[in-house]
């Protein structure tokens, strides 16, 4: 399953890389994102959005390079107890892309 995603901000490096920010939108437990502008992509950070900290939404985010498709980032949201199904926030990558 594909996540939306909105690049926040790009950085170009000396070293012709580019750190990127990226804001996701989950609509499922597990998905992932393609960044097509690039070859390669490494997960340098994620973090959880909290929109509303009462809303008991999940509570980590694992984030790592697909084995295969190299400009890929899968990820799976883990989801505290009694948690809705439907009910994913937000989460923001660091990328370091090239």
């Amino acid at each position: 399953m594909a996540y939306s995603k909105t690049i926040v901000k790009r950085v170009g490096l000396s070293t012709g890389q580019e750190l990127v920010i990226v804001d996701v939108s989950p609509d499922a437990a597990s998905g992932s994102i393609t960044m097509s502008d690039y070859d390669t992509v490494k997960v340098l950070g994620v973090v959880p959005l909290i929109e509303d900290p009462d809303d008991n939404a999940q509570v980590a985010v694992e984030a790592k390079e697909n084995a295969s498709t190299e400009n890929q980032v899968d990820k799976k949201l883990w989801k505290a107890t009694n948690t809705a199904a439907g009910a994913y926030n937000d989460f923001r990558l660091t990328l370091l892309c090239e």
